[in-house]
């Protein structure tokens, strides 16, 4: 691996006991990427025949929030107005969804 993957390390599982059959490391990456013992997980080429991993990639999770918030100002506001539904603000980002009605 490379030491740029090493500070974009989401999940590290580590097995406790060795056995030939099961891989000591698993760990994704922040975009999705899989290494199995350090090695990039490729299914087709894997020396561990009965494992197979799948990661979903998205880019925000949501609970709907914000659609509840864009119904809710939708009765608020008139034609032609502009409502603020999501205002984040942090160090390393911003974040401002507004819809026009």
């Amino acid at each position: 691996m490379s030491d740029n993957t090493e500070k974009d390390h989401w999940i590290t599982i580590t097995s406790i006991k060795k056995r030939k059959e099961m891989p000591s490391e698993i760990r994704i990456d922040k975009n999705g990427n899989v290494y199995i013992d350090g090695e990039l997980y490729d299914e087709s080429t894997t020396k561990y025949k009965h494992l197979t991993v799948s990661v979903e990639k998205y880019n925000k999770i949501t609970a709907g929030e914000e659609t509840q918030k864009m119904i809710d100002s939708r009765k608020q506001m008139k034609k032609g107005e502009t409502a603020v539904i999501t205002d984040i603000e942090e160090p390393t980002k911003t974040e401002k969804t507004t819809v026009k009605y």
